[in-house]
């Protein structure tokens, strides 16, 4: 016994219409005006830009900190590791750079996240910039760019 096809009533259809619409408008105009902060309908523009052959740089971020037992370790960007993915550090640069404190829920997820791992009390953001020549790299430098020392 099989039951007739069930049809949307035109309410139905103009809601979905009106919906789908509205995604789409919401994906074109923060395409063209929006920032990494509109996810999921904004640009992810740590994936989109290229790099000079010639003079241009390539600049990447991870994060270490110092234990309290006195060992200096790099933090893991998975869920499990400190919480954060690389994009959302990346993304968060110019707010880190200027409020260096918001390095803090990093060491407290880790805390919260590894309760028999040695606390963190420092936290470092590296960041690591590869000149190019070529497309070829011919220097590499690391500097601390943010440092946080945990409360």
């Amino acid at each position: 016994m099989d039951l007739p096809p069930l049809r949307l009533g035109p309410r139905a259809r103009l809601w979905r219409s009106f919906a789908g619409a509205t995604v789409v408008g919401a994906l074109c105009y923060s395409s063209a005006y929006g920032s990494n902060d509109d996810f999921p309908l904004g640009p992810m523009t740590q994936f989109a830009f290229s790099v000079k052959d010639d003079g241009g740089a390539i600049s990447s971020y991870w994060l270490e900190a110092d234990t309290a037992a006195g060992t200096h370790v790099a933090l893991s960007f998975d869920a499990v590791g400190t919480g954060m993915k690389r994009a959302e550090i990346e993304g968060q640069m110019p707010r880190i750079v200027r409020d260096p404190s918001l390095l803090q829920g990093i060491a407290d997820g880790q805390r919260r996240l590894h309760p028999s791992e040695p606390r963190l009390t420092r936290v470092y953001v590296v960041q690591e910039i590869k000149k190019l020549k070529h497309g070829k790299v011919v220097s590499t430098m690391r500097q601390n760019r943010v440092v946080w020392d945990v409360r």
